[in-house]
């Protein structure tokens, strides 16, 4: 019997050709574009807010500066105002005679210090520190809260005031939760007789 074999030559199997994306070229950079956008955004607000707290920290910063003037100048204040307590007992006590000044001036020699009443020096100092705290003119800022008299030393000639105050920010420190900051100042000073002729209490030159 004879067999026919037809043996047919069958192609492999290919993979069909990938469809086309239904999306034209214009959809797709659309698309693209969209994502930008959006995160420019996102950028655009993170830039914003960090110049916003950037703002507010500056603005927090002058204000300590400004205070810390302000502090002061009444910490200097108060120290002249007790400076100028005298002591009347220690400064008329062995005084020479009316050219004693002249003899000094003539021959170069140093005035001694005018002696403070120590006592009297506090009250006025915390008098003047008071006039401060409770004054709304310029020179005294109103972030200040109030002015306190820490420390003063005295030594019958000279005078040392140390004072601290609580200064509130306008701004509240972005990520933390810091309103306001203590503020410390010192200031000293001491009373020489001015250098010239006087006579009878009265400068002549």
């Amino acid at each position: 019997m004879d067999v026919n074999i037809s043996v047919k030559n069958q192609q492999p199997n290919k993979r069909p050709p990938l469809a086309l994306s239904t999306k034209s070229k214009s959809d797709w950079w659309r698309s693209a574009l969209g994502d930008e956008r959006g995160s420019l955004s996102v950028l655009i607000i993170a830039l914003f807010c960090i110049t916003v707290a950037a703002l507010m920290v500056m603005t927090d910063v002058a204000t300590v500066m400004v205070a810390k003037r302000s502090l002061a100048q009444a910490t200097e204040a108060a120290a002249q105002r007790a400076a100028h307590t005298l002591d009347p007992a220690a400064y008329y006590a062995g005084k020479g005679t009316i050219f004693t000044a002249s003899l000094a001036a003539i021959t170069g020699r140093e005035h001694s210090p005018i002696p403070i009443d120590c006592n009297h020096a506090l009250i006025d100092a915390l008098l003047e520190l008071r006039s401060w705290s409770n004054n709304d003119g310029d020179m005294k800022r109103h972030e200040l809260q109030g002015i306190v008299l820490t420390n003063l030393e005295c030594d019958g000639t000279s005078i040392e005031v140390s004072t601290y105050s609580e200064v509130k920010f306008p701004f509240r420190v972005p990520f933390s939760r810091m309103e306001s900051a203590y503020l410390t100042s010192t200031a000293g000073t001491t009373n020489q007789v001015q250098e010239g002729f006087y006579l009878f209490g009265i400068r002549l030159n």
